[in-house]
């Protein structure tokens, strides 16, 4: 349930703030021709994908022996895409901060590619916690980031959302006890996302932004 009085939000970073899902979607796609395993359609990859990528890797049957191989080249054909902001994550992140929010970031991306793509857009202002997803024990649907970084921003649980677009990040945020809003830009990721029944569901940031500002 979203809280009467919000007071902290904190924000999945790919596909919700940064339109990266394309660029995930064309590096897998030259890893596996590589590997040989099958290659994935738009829509299957959008049925599949997971910030969890062992997850995913599991769903789409890749072997044990190659993920090792798989995240190295998926981070060094990665730096090779350049995928940009969704076009209502900074108007969003700018109402919400200058209404008065606390704002953080809690991604299973890795810190090494995070904190650049953060730097080049100049976002790092908008977050006062910022986690990455460094062991894989702590990856989302694990609570354990959002936990931390709500500890850091000195916000209770029952006063802040987690918002994703997965429906690893809705079981996160109910495992960390905070409201879940997921943002849904398509038909496919709504059918994944309803199914999770997360305690929002919106078509975009500016939608969400609007709702959450009516609860100050």
């Amino acid at each position: 349930m979203i809280p009467g009085r919000v007071v902290g939000v904190v924000f999945d970073w790919d596909g919700v703030l940064l339109d990266s899902l394309g660029a995930a979607f064309n590096v897998y796609n030259k890893i596996f021709a590589r590997v040989g395993t099958k290659r994935l359609t738009k829509d299957e990859y959008l049925e599949l994908q997971s910030p969890n990528w062992y997850e995913f890797y599991v769903k789409i049957g890749l072997p044990t022996s190659l993920w090792k191989e798989v995240d190295r080249e998926w981070l060094r054909l990665y730096e090779e895409e350049s995928p940009g902001l969704h076009l209502d994550a900074l108007r969003c992140l700018s109402l919400l901060k200058e209404s008065g929010l606390r704002l953080g970031l809690v991604s299973n991306g890795s810190r090494s590619r995070v904190e650049k793509e953060l730097a080049s857009f100049g976002l790092n202002r908008f977050f006062e916690a910022v986690l990455f997803g460094e062991r894989k024990e702590e990856l989302k649907p694990s609570p354990v980031m959002i936990q931390r970084a709500l500890d850091a921003m000195g916000v209770e649980p029952l006063d802040a959302v987690y918002v994703g677009d997965s429906p690893a990040d809705i079981q996160a945020a109910k495992s960390a006890g905070v409201a879940s809003v997921a943002i849904a830009r398509g038909p496919i990721e709504e059918k994944r996302l309803r199914g999770e029944k997360p305690d929002q569901m919106f078509a975009d940031l500016d939608e969400m932004a609007i709702f959450l500002l009516g609860r100050l």
